[in-house]
């Protein structure tokens, strides 16, 4: 939905949804992120100890050249029903973390 929004824009996403964490889709990230050369990481899990510092650190270790952000949700407890929306990523957050990596 944020790829659509971004689009009305005139910014171009391409979204790869990583449906396999174990193992690590490496080689896609990197096909993906050299294909752009530039790469938002977007993890609804917690800042420490989520998937995208994983993404983030293969991405370093490959020599990624151009611009690199990450957002994720707040470090909390999983929060049950309504508390959720309080620490979760919205798609706002994802939308100006996506116009803050294109203006660098």
């Amino acid at each position: 939905r944020v790829a659509r929004r971004l689009e009305k824009a005139h910014i171009a996403a391409r979204v790869v949804d990583m449906r396999w964490l174990a193992p690590l889709p490496v080689h896609d990230i990197l096909r993906e992120a050299n294909a752009t050369g530039r790469v938002l990481v977007v993890d609804e899990t917690r800042t420490s100890g989520g998937v995208s510092e994983g993404v983030v650190a293969a991405l370093v270790d490959d020599g990624i050249t151009g611009p690199l952000a990450r957002v994720t949700s707040d470090d909390s407890f999983i929060p049950l029903g309504d508390a959720a929306l309080e620490v979760l990523l919205s798609e706002d957050t994802i939308e100006a973390a996506a116009v803050k990596l294109v203006s660098r």
